[in-house]
């Protein structure tokens, strides 16, 4: 069975940057799910595992990277 990890942080933000439409094509997710999650009609953190992973995973391959310069 694949591993992997479901961070909320990128999660949510995903659903606030991205369009529903993308995240459905780019996961497999129902586009009805997608949109429930973005509307606030579904709480992210009673998401299963299995689609937060894969929303997780969308997110990392498409947000752009952060460079963080410490002084």
């Amino acid at each position: 069975m694949k591993q992997g990890i479901a961070d909320i942080k990128i999660i949510k933000e995903i659903l606030e940057k991205s369009t529903a439409n993308a995240i459905a094509f780019g996961t497999g997710i129902n586009l009805s799910t997608v949109k429930k999650l973005k509307s606030g009609e579904r709480a992210v953190e009673k998401l299963n595992l299995a689609v937060a992973i894969k929303i997780t995973e969308f997110g990392m391959k498409n947000m752009p990277t952060k460079i963080e310069i410490w002084k």
